[in-house]
């Protein structure tokens, strides 16, 4: 055996050493040991095996639990959080001591996105209306962005293959996750009201855990088709069965409306349609809904479909705004939203603070059994309404931005990439991007680790590769 496999084995032997360890000491409720033993490792593998640690980093954040305290309103989902501020403050202090940058990534068109979207949201963090709050959901952008985007790329820019393995990492987690949720699932009975919470306390609830299985699907199946041997063909094989199952059972309807979408763009690009074709049809889209809103309210008001075990009733039940208390609470929230940014639609209300602030600008019409004015009920439930309501329109500009920006580098890339493996990985990150924005119109996720740390990955991935397609036609550069 060689010694590179042996010390292989001896890694991995190790880790499975620690992992019990620490099982053991969690079951014995000594979490003080466990706690400093993570530390302890973590800062091990900063300083002497940033790679493990990233991978490590992609892994835990699907089992990672939240961890609040009210008297300082402050919450992290651990030990992901923790290691996403490590390795950010890596970052920084390495770049103070020159650390060699690939200029070329760093002033990509979505990395100067990435960098108006943060400079333009700390500006609206100095106009908020709640500073502190502001300041905190800022800091909490900083250390997902630049431990999932920006330390990604370099993870991944000499060796394209570490992005599979980062993936890898992250679906290995989240298929433990769907296992876990999808057992005490059936001990229910596979209730619809239990299908609401049982994936309780990896993830708040199933819309978060519906939008990250559709993420990962367009990625599973990417991966396989450019798998070489018959251990990974069968990995990525079992991991989209588990992930399909999962998405199945999620009852998320936001979930399989995004499914839809992802496989009309995996169409357009297997036909090579214009990207520009695709702007334009979304734009006739969105003015045939805005001059026709009150028609489509109108017979969505008339649907009295609710949510339902049966799939057939659950996508009729997508549009029913009378009596269905979820769909009926969406307009709530975005009803109040479009009334925040009627008051304040250049520099909004402050980043995160629209759960604190929306509850006066309710509509009684709109209230459901769930609403609340207590500020405990959630965000705006979508992604762009969200952000311009606590940022204004230039906050929304720079998201739509980001939306355009990434979805055009994966289509071009996709196009004019030659390696097999490169032009399916293109396009694999492109759906599950799709999947996240079309999911957005509904949900906002990205203040969470469980989505960010994807999600902003699948922009490192898609820089990255635009990159080395383009060394296939110029090999100097």
């Amino acid at each position: 055996m060689e010694q590179g496999q042996k010390n292989k084995y001896v890694l991995y032997g190790c880790f499975g050493l620690f992992l019990l360890i620490n099982l053991f000491c969690l079951w014995k409720q000594f979490f003080y040991f466990s706690a400093v033993s993570v530390v302890l490792l973590v800062l091990y593998l900063l300083v002497f095996r940033l790679d493990l640690l990233m991978y490590g980093l992609a892994f835990v954040t699907p089992l990672s639990v939240v961890i609040s305290d009210d008297k300082i309103q402050l919450g992290l989902s651990l030990p992901s959080e923790f290691i996403m501020i490590a390795v950010t403050l890596l970052f920084l202090c390495r770049i103070l001591y020159d650390w060699t940058l690939d200029k070329r990534l760093i002033t990509h068109p979505v990395s100067i996105v990435v960098y108006v979207y943060l400079l333009w949201m700390f500006i609206t963090c100095l106009t908020s209306e709640q500073p502190a709050v502001s300041f905190k959901f800022w800091a909490s952008k900083i250390w997902f962005i630049t431990s999932c985007y920006f330390m990604v790329i370099q993870l991944i820019k000499d060796d394209l293959k570490n992005a599979k393995t980062f993936f890898n990492c992250y679906t290995v987690g989240l298929g433990i996750v769907v296992i876990y949720t999808t057992i005490r699932h059936a001990l229910r009975g596979f209730s619809e009201f239990s299908g609401h919470w049982v994936m309780t306390p990896f993830y708040n609830d199933h819309t978060a855990y519906g939008a990250v299985l559709a993420f990962f699907i367009p990625i599973v199946i990417g991966f396989l088709c450019t798998a070489e041997s018959k251990k990974s063909k069968w990995f990525y094989l079992i991991s989209a069965l588990i992930l399909l199952v999962g998405l199945y059972l999620s009852n998320c309807r936001a979930a399989w409306l995004s499914m839809v979408v992802v496989l009309f763009v995996w169409l357009v690009m297997k036909l090579k349609i214009k990207f520009t074709w695709l702007v334009v049809a979304a734009l006739v889209f969105g003015s045939f809904f805005y001059f026709y809103a009150d028609d489509i309210l109108y017979r969505m008001g008339r649907n009295d479909q609710d949510a339902s075990g049966n799939l057939t009733e659950q996508i009729q039940s997508m549009t029913n705004i009378s009596t269905d208390a979820s769909n009926v609470e969406r307009l709530n929230r975005w009803t109040s939203a479009l009334a925040m940014i009627k008051e304040r639609p250049i520099v909004g209300w402050g980043p995160g603070t629209y759960q604190f602030q929306y509850a006066p600008f309710q509509k009684s019409k709109y209230q459901t059994i769930i609403s609340t004015n207590l500020g405990d009920g959630g965000n705006a439930h979508s992604e762009y309404l969200g952000p311009c309501a606590e940022t204004g329109i230039v906050g929304l500009l720079t998201v739509l931005a980001l939306l355009v920006a990434s979805l055009y580098t994966g289509i071009k890339t996709y196009m004019n990439a030659q390696d097999k493996n490169r032009k399916h990985w293109a396009m694999a990150m492109t759906l599950a991007l799709v999947s996240y924005f079309v999911h957005g119109i509904m949900n906002n996720f990205l203040d969470t680790d469980k989505l960010s740390l994807p999600f902003w990955a699948a922009f490192a991935v898609i820089v990255v590769l635009s990159f080395s397609v383009k060394t296939e036609y110029n090999p100097s550069k």
